[in-house]
């Protein structure tokens, strides 16, 4: 009678190690897929994302190129923008057919296909028209090179459009690695929940270490989700907010202050004659004054609820939660003035020899049947009456009270 029970034991034995060993090996594969696919997939958001920065260098380039005045500027240019086209369209076949040092699937899938192929998105067309007018402005012969050459003022128009594409792109493949990730976390909790009924009944505890690691692992992911919904919120030049959280900011911002019936104070700022800073002193002069002044401005904030963001170009804006009319002009004069005492100097400026900023200040209050949107166009309505005021000042909307 033992030898049947001890046989039969056996066997029992022998099939809990193989389902052991079957559901290691499942788990393991997913945890290696896991690891691949974010990896991959940060790899692929990363490439559409300097999509953007290529995209915008080549329109920078592009206006070099026909401002400048030696041969040398103009042959230095020309292949700085043929080698960034390159990139674009290097990055470009990657992302639509993939790379061999990509493990993802090469099929794009059918929301991706739409965007890059279909309207309105059309990546693929906004793509290959943009790098051939690139391309067609770097061959064109000096005599051609003129601030209304059609292929400047082609890219000129279309730059902004090209980059909101680029911005739904990133987008969506973020949504679909996170889609991924969170299949593979499935997989990943399921096998490592029969593992350990298994393991439970078994009475063995030799899986505990890899419970930490997998809980050690999604803690990873969640740090570089984390992280890298931070970049994406983060202006690359100015290190402060973009117009992408901006926009997120101020919804948020709308519902809450609507339902407490709380006031917003909002201030476009634009800094004066920035063109002609730029084409005095050069555009990477230009960049280090955006640099200045968007410190300026955040320094100028005071409580931790407030947010400074580039607006977009040489325009900032300023959020302030919960304020009226009289804390918002204090806070506007207050960024006025910072600018001023950073003396960068402006010899091209109409208004004084150093960098100066205008102001448009709005005050609303928050209605859930009024678009956020209302608020901005005060504010640069206002922005707009400073300039004729002579700038370097800052203007109250006559819609504020």
């Amino acid at each position: 009678m033992k030898l049947p029970s001890l046989s039969k034991l056996t066997r029992t034995y022998v099939l809990a190690l193989s389902l052991i060993a079957f559901l290691t090996i499942a788990s393991i594969i997913a945890l290696h897929q896991l690891i691949l696919t974010q990896s991959d997939s940060a790899r692929l958001i990363n490439v559409s994302g300097s999509q953007r920065w290529l995209s915008q260098k080549a329109a920078l380039l592009s206006t070099q190129l026909v401002y400048a005045s030696t041969t040398g500027e103009r042959d230095q240019f020309r292949r700085q923008l043929q080698s960034t086209l390159g990139k674009i369209q290097e990055n470009h076949q990657e992302l639509v057919s993939g790379a061999p040092q990509s493990n993802l699937p090469i099929q794009l899938s059918r929301q991706m296909q739409a965007m890059y192929f279909s309207p309105p998105t059309n990546l693929q067309v906004r793509i290959e028209r943009y790098t051939s007018e690139a391309l067609d402005l770097a061959n064109e012969p000096v005599d051609l090179l003129t601030p209304d050459n059609p292929h400047l003022t082609y890219l000129l128009q279309n730059t902004e459009a090209l980059l909101e594409s680029l911005n739904r792109i990133v987008s969506q493949y973020q949504r679909e690695s996170e889609a991924r990730v969170q299949r593979l976390q499935m997989l990943e909790t399921a096998s490592g929940g029969i593992i350990i009924l298994t393991l439970t009944f078994l009475g063995l505890y030799t899986f505990r270490p890899l419970a930490n690691t997998l809980l050690e692992e999604r803690a990873q992911l969640e740090r570089a989700n984390q992280e890298l919904s931070y970049l994406s919120s983060i202006d690359g030049l100015t290190g402060i907010a973009n117009r992408r959280y901006f926009d997120q900011f101020l919804a948020q911002l709308w519902s809450l202050a609507a339902r407490n019936s709380e006031p917003i104070a909002l201030i476009m700022c634009d800094i004066d004659f920035f063109k002609a800073y730029n084409d005095t002193y050069g555009h990477l002069q230009g960049d280090e004054c955006l640099k200045k002044v968007a410190a300026a401005i955040k320094r100028s904030l005071q409580r931790q609820v407030d947010l400074a963001a580039r607006y977009g170009g040489e325009e900032f804006v300023v959020v302030l939660p919960n304020t009226d009319v009289k804390g918002a002009l204090i806070v506007a004069e207050s960024l006025r003035a910072n600018v001023e005492s950073l003396e960068i100097p402006h010899h091209s400026s109409s208004v004084t020899q150093k960098v100066t900023i205008s102001l448009g200040v709005a005050i609303g209050l928050a209605n859930p049947t009024v678009l956020p949107s209302t608020l901005i166009e005060s504010a640069d309505i206002a922005l707009y009456e400073a300039k004729q005021n002579g700038r370097n000042c800052h203007k109250l909307a006559s819609s504020s009270s």
